[in-house]
């Protein structure tokens, strides 16, 4: 590998909208599958799609052995 490269996730947070856990899962997820889950604080399902409290891009920093040496919030999606 060569030099400093960058890799991406898109990441959805969501709020349990019955004890307010938060959840911070990959947006392919949330965004896509829009299935209901369950809290696991206080046990009740919800719609993390529907609970959907930011999304954002987080950029990771790999040196040129493949290991992370920085992670940042590249852009806010919603």
């Amino acid at each position: 590998m060569r030099g400093n490269r960058k890799a991406y996730l898109d990441v959805s947070v969501s709020v349990c909208p019955h004890c307010g856990a938060l959840y911070a899962d990959a947006s392919w997820y949330v965004i896509t599958l829009g299935s209901d889950v369950e809290c696991g604080t206080c046990g009740n399902d919800f719609n993390p799609k529907k609970s959907l409290s930011d999304r954002v891009l987080i950029q990771f920093d790999v040196d040129e052995n493949g290991k992370v040496s920085a992670v940042r919030i590249a852009d806010v999606l919603l």
